[in-house]
């Protein structure tokens, strides 16, 4: 009422200015009374709204043009009262009032666009076609799926005209016969037929098919593949009942395209969820769907309530370490979408499983909470995950083996024995966020979930191993040195190596340019524009860059240094440059972003007849292998010899267009950027 009367009153006044004017009519009196009480109403309109905004659920970023234009307008009405009781001002009262009703319009529209969102006024859905969504409960399995993704990925390389190990894929009866090595089936035991076997072969193991220079399989498409063999649909070509098994269905219709897309959240639900605390972030190009982490430790109703906002978005969602319980599990089964859930150090216990009847999930963590052999045994028998995992639960040993016998998923207790497979260890990680630092660092590894696993590292650049150094607390550290690090436990296989380089500013650096046009603006995130102008000094300020993705803020933007189609350039004026032999340029590669690492990195020094020499060079293969939703961070480093060169100039080579790799085949039409954080000479 406060908001929107004094508009009306506005808007009613604007119209008695225009009888009065046009009509020769006095209405002087009336028009008085409404420009003061429009006033009177802006103003308490705008303390109100001022108030609301200093609620944590808005961020002032995503209020700031409202903010103004309500000041705007405010200021406006004011001058309206003053000049309409001034003499001979009728044509400035006038346009004043015109000026007026345009901030009341433009302001009117920003808060029209944080209550429902920036397309609340979009005819888009007026000109779109309907879309006709399948209705299946049959299919022709081989003809529909099996075929497809033959032809898609496979064919190529097992037809008429090219039949690698004489096998053809390109007709059913041919399928069946097999190559070679015989049939592809296995009658006996169907996931160790040579089909399922090929598939998930190690990307590097040259059975591995579809070799990997090829377009791979999605982990759909493998579902669909190994659904085909075990479920023994593959004997024959009649058709297949969806109705009968959720997953089944879900994952057919997903391939055929006739699933129901997600539609895009509102921005006014995401940004009350960053202001609430929880971590957004996107699933996959244009799906719309959200991976939600909550990182704060108290959820409260409200919080549970904005989070109801996106249930059709929500595929993902991390409740751990916080006072997530039995009560508040009762929106779980509200999430349509969800197929990760993670609720580890938690006050759930067995009445929060009961609430997972009607979910599909992928992924559920149930670590460290209170939850007993009878509720996961329940759950299991009722509608089981496709992975469990239950460490350090009052579910005892003999309870964990039979479990384990009995889990159609693949169900982790945190005890490698209950496997007829070693279950690998997860890398090391650091806590330091920032691994450049001018005298002295002490490195901290993260306490590991697992427990009696030793940390051992090396400092010389050799493989850590089970007689490299045990970690037992902070590695000091004075020198730039690369770390290796590696988790062990017996009965466990070794985790992957951790690798950091640890960077010792030296502080060589006198002056700097950046030789490309950063006054150049772009949208990178959330619709705002914005410039990399004046944001230089990232490239040596001795912290790394935040961790970004499609959609990150502004700020964490900004810790990076971004130029797109055309080649990163930076000249450097340095001190004691005999004293340096290596130069490390920080990159990123994101997918998502369009960000590629770089073909190439140069470095030349500068003669003394003023003229750049090149002195060393890195070529940069593409990456065999990437997760678009994940940002990669490397970085490059060049052994340099800079006796007699005190200017210096790194050159980023930019691929310009996506690289022709079949990791990029998506992507390839899209303008490269390229992404830089840190440039350091030690």
């Amino acid at each position: 009422m406060v908001l929107h009367l004094p508009i009306g009153s506005l808007l009613m006044t604007f119209l008695l200015l225009l009888v009065s004017k046009y009509q020769k009519v006095s209405l002087e009196r009336a028009i008085r009374i409404g420009v003061d009480f429009s006033f009177a109403g802006a103003l308490i309109s705008s303390i109100m709204g001022y108030l609301l905004s200093l609620d944590e659920a808005y961020d002032f970023s995503t209020l700031k043009f409202h903010f103004w234009g309500g000041i705007a307008t405010l200021i406006l009405s004011l001058s309206l009262c003053i000049l309409h009781r001034m003499k001979a001002k009728g044509n400035l009262f006038f346009s004043t009032y015109v000026l007026t009703l345009l901030a009341l319009s433009i302001t009117g529209h920003k808060g029209g666009q944080i209550t429902h969102g920036e397309d609340y006024l979009s005819t888009e859905d007026l000109f779109e076609e309907t879309k006709v969504v399948m209705q299946k409960d049959s299919i022709n399995y081989y003809n529909e799926v099996v075929n497809v993704i033959f032809e898609d990925k496979c064919i190529s390389c097992h037809n008429a005209n090219k039949s690698k190990s004489e096998l053809r894929l390109d007709r059913y009866d041919l399928v069946m016969k097999g190559g070679e090595r015989g049939s592809m089936f296995d009658s006996q035991n169907t996931e160790k037929g040579r089909l399922l076997t090929y598939i998930h072969l190690p990307m590097e193991d040259k059975m591995h098919m579809p070799p990997k220079n090829k377009a791979q399989l999605t982990e759909q498409e493998q579902w669909l593949l190994s659904y085909w063999v075990t479920s023994g649909e593959y004997m024959q070509l009649g058709y297949s009942n969806l109705l009968e098994d959720k997953n089944l269905k879900s994952n057919v219709l997903s391939f055929l395209g006739a699933d129901e897309k997600a539609k895009p959240a509102k921005k006014s639900d995401l940004s009350k969820l960053l202001a609430f605390g929880f971590r957004l972030q996107p699933n996959a190009l244009d799906d719309n769907l959200l991976r939600i982490k909550f990182m704060k430790s108290r959820l409260t109703d409200n919080h549970l309530e904005t989070l109801l906002k996106v249930k059709n978005q929500l595929i993902e969602l991390d409740v751990s370490h916080t006072n997530f319980n039995d009560d508040m599990a009762s929106i779980l089964d509200d999430f349509p979408r969800l197929k990760v859930l993670r609720m580890d150090q938690t006050k759930i216990t067995d009445d929060a499983l009961k609430l997972l009847n009607n979910t599909s999930l992928d992924v559920l963590n149930l670590c460290n909470t209170k939850v007993t052999h009878q509720g996961v045994q329940n759950l299991l028998k009722s509608n089981a995950p496709k992975n469990l995992y239950a460490w350090n639960t009052p579910i005892d040993r003999d309870q964990q083996i039979q479990l384990a016998s009995i889990a159609p998923s693949l169900i982790h207790f945190g005890t490698s024995d209950l496997f007829s497979e070693k279950l690998n260890l997860s890398a090391p990680e650091i806590q330091n966020t920032n691994t450049i630092f001018s005298d002295s660092i002490a490195l901290v590894f993260v306490e590991p979930q697992v427990k009696n696993i030793d940390i051992r590292y090396t400092l010389d650049e050799s493989e850590p191993d089970q007689n490299a150094t045990l970690y037992k607390g902070p590695i000091a550290l004075t020198q730039s040195t690369l770390i290796k690090a590696k988790s062990l436990k017996q009965g466990w296989l070794d985790s992957p190596v951790f690798e950091r380089m640890i960077f010792k500013n030296r502080n060589n650096i006198v002056d700097y340019e950046v030789n490309n046009d950063l006054d150049k603006s772009y949208s990178i995130s959330h619709h705002v524009n914005f410039t990399f102008k004046g944001n230089q000094s990232v490239l040596f300020d001795g912290k790394k860059g935040k961790r970004v993705y499609r959609g990150t803020s502004i700020e964490d933007a900004k810790t990076w240094l971004g130029v797109v189609e055309e080649d990163l350039e930076i000249e450097v004026k340095l001190k004691e440059a005999e004293k340096i032999s290596h130069v490390t340029l920080s990159m990123l590669e994101n997918l998502d972003m369009s960000s590629v690492y770089p073909k190439k990195i140069e470095v030349y020094g500068k003669s003394p007849k003023g003229k750049y020499r090149l002195l060393e060079s890195m070529g940069i293969d593409v990456q065999s292998e990437l997760d678009e939703r994940i940002s990669y961070f490397k970085d490059f480093t060049l052994p340099v010899d800079l006796k007699g060169y005190d200017e210096i100039k790194i050159r980023a080579i930019n691929h310009m267009s996506f690289p022709d790799s079949p990791v990029y085949k998506k992507f390839r039409k899209r303008k490269v950027w390229l992404f830089a954080d840190e440039l350091i000479f030690w």
